[in-house]
């Protein structure tokens, strides 16, 4: 089942504190900007400030020039790169790619990388101005031509673990965050990526890199996962929290989630908003968790065990949540296909769709696939509606490509939607009850029975009531089976509209055991 989801709107928040974001100065010389984004700010007596500046652009398609500055003395030559081409989110029948200056509502990141020159400013300065929309915008640098070596902002660098990947092994993501316009980018899609923007009067979480004991160290330094603790995490809360376990990609490690992926930022976001539940989320290292055909016996055996004997945390496997992406989502679907319900929600992202239907225990958790629309690992919307039909999985489709444009999105979505509401995976699976109701003889009121019984699970669902909900799907069901016998419906009909009702018995008599 596809989804094409539209994000709550969420503020207009500037920055981060680290970032400044100015308004245009006459001595500037803001120039209109090309289509290329190349054109610099016009040169200052002083030497410009390294790092990126978000400068209020009336001159500007999306209101916004996002100024950068590299400093690097011995460098002969800087390439910009920058995952901020532009493709048609409102008509994806255009299959143009379009540059940072060609704006216009409608469009949305997702082209791909932008790759430019940057110019030689002098005394080892080198500088470039790009319009950029609404959210986090991911950038990196080329130095000398180096495409094999990612070099992150010195300025503006990435917190990396100390045991993460170096040199041409990473993809150094920065980010710099862009507000929105409402005049000029004028698109909804662009103003709810403001869910990314830090807030300046909100709570904020704290995030870390914590050693983790009891796996071997990576040429003597200690692994490691990041964690987040949601605002006022309290480790004497008689509620435990939940935990939301986060995989990285190929050229990544448990640094990028918590970066690029910004889910410190939107995590405290979405908690500012009342639109999701406080959780301890923790990203992991894909090298260190074990075999693959083993299920990850590192992930089972050290990491959880160790993050549920750290942190005020449920032990229920219903309370953890464990997403990734690309080469992660491989990760989160070897994990379902080794033990469905070790974890109560799943999100396999931009990694095609390759669960097991005949895995035990599939109808148990509630897996939300996903992907960019211009992205190459979007799971086939076919295969996934398969899958659903021996699980309660979902597909989303957001505006990206196979980059973190799309799994920010995914995040938040997951984090709001998703996470914690099993009515999301079941409401559709009671909507094709419902439309087998109407597709039978039987008259309105008998019909109305049913589906009041159907509306009232799910409702019950969504107030965390599973085994009331239980209780008034047996209701249906006996009812059906009445029919049956009086010859109101043929058994054919009856056993339509009974199947996925059995379904949704078996997940949550899975969770009440």
């Amino acid at each position: 089942m596809s989804v094409f989801p539209r994000r709550r709107h969420a503020g207009e928040d500037t920055g981060d504190g680290s970032r400044r974001l100015v308004k245009p100065l006459a001595a500037l010389g803001l120039a209109a900007i090309m289509a290329l984004g190349t054109v610099p700010l016009s040169a200052q007596a002083a030497d410009p400030v390294p790092g990126p500046t978000v400068v209020a652009d009336p001159n500007s398609p999306t209101g916004y020039t996002g100024h950068f500055v590299y400093y690097n003395p011995t460098a002969t030559s800087v390439r910009f790169a920058a995952d901020v081409l532009l493709r048609n989110w409102a008509d994806r029948t255009d299959t143009t790619v379009y540059q940072p200056g060609q704006y216009k509502p409608g469009l949305m990141r997702g082209g791909g990388g932008l790759d430019v020159q940057m110019t030689n400013a002098g005394n080892g300065y080198w500088v470039v101005d790009v319009p950029l929309a609404a959210g986090a915008n991911q950038y990196w640098f080329y130095v000398d031509n180096n495409t094999n070596l990612w070099v992150a902002d010195p300025a503006s660098s990435p917190i990396f673990a100390p045991d993460g990947l170096t040199g041409t092994a990473r993809r150094a993501f920065n980010k710099v965050f862009v507000p929105y316009d409402d005049a000029k980018q004028n698109y909804q899609p662009l103003a709810d990526r403001q869910i990314e923007l830090p807030r300046a009067d909100s709570e904020k979480g704290t995030w870390s890199y914590v050693q983790i004991p009891g796996l071997a160290p990576l040429n003597g330094i200690p692994r490691t996962i990041g964690v987040y603790l949601p605002p006022d995490y309290d480790p004497n809360r008689a509620e435990p929290y939940k935990t939301i376990y986060m995989q990285h990609g190929s050229g990544q490690d448990q640094s990028d989630w918590m970066n690029m992926g910004n889910v410190p930022v939107i995590m405290d976001n979405l908690l500012d908003d009342g639109t999701t539940e406080p959780a301890v989320v923790i990203t992991t290292n894909t090298n260190y968790l074990g075999a693959a055909n083993q299920g990850y016996p590192n992930l089972r055996n050290v990491v959880i065990p160790f993050v549920e004997a750290t942190y005020n945390v449920s032990t229920q496997p219903i309370d953890r949540a464990f997403a990734g992406l690309s080469a992660g989502s491989f990760v989160t679907q070897n994990l379902i296909n080794y033990d469905a319900d070790a974890f109560g929600y799943y999100g396999p992202w931009s990694g095609g769709a390759s669960v097991n239907v005949n895995t035990a225990d599939l109808l148990a958790p509630y897996i939300l696939f996903g992907g960019g629309a211009w992205d190459f690992g979007l799971p086939n919307a076919n295969t996934v509606a398969n899958i659903d039909r021996f699980s309660f999985a979902e597909n989303a489709v957001v505006p990206g490509a196979h980059d973190f444009n799309t799994w920010n999105e995914m995040f938040s979505l997951w984090a709001r939607d998703y996470l914690w509401h099993p009515e999301a995976f079941i409401q559709d699976e009671i909507g094709q009850l419902k439309n087998s109701v109407a597709a039978t003889g039987l008259n309105k009121g008998n019909q109305n029975a049913l589906t009041v019984k159907l509306d009232q699970t799910l409702k019950l669902i969504a107030k965390g009531d599973s085994a009331e909900a239980l209780e008034v799907l047996q209701g249906y069901t006996d009812q059906v089976a009445a029919f049956a016998a009086n010859g109101k419906v043929t058994a054919d009909q009856a056993t339509t509209l009974t199947a996925l009702a059995t379904q949704i018995n078996t997940n949550l008599t899975h969770w009440l055991d």
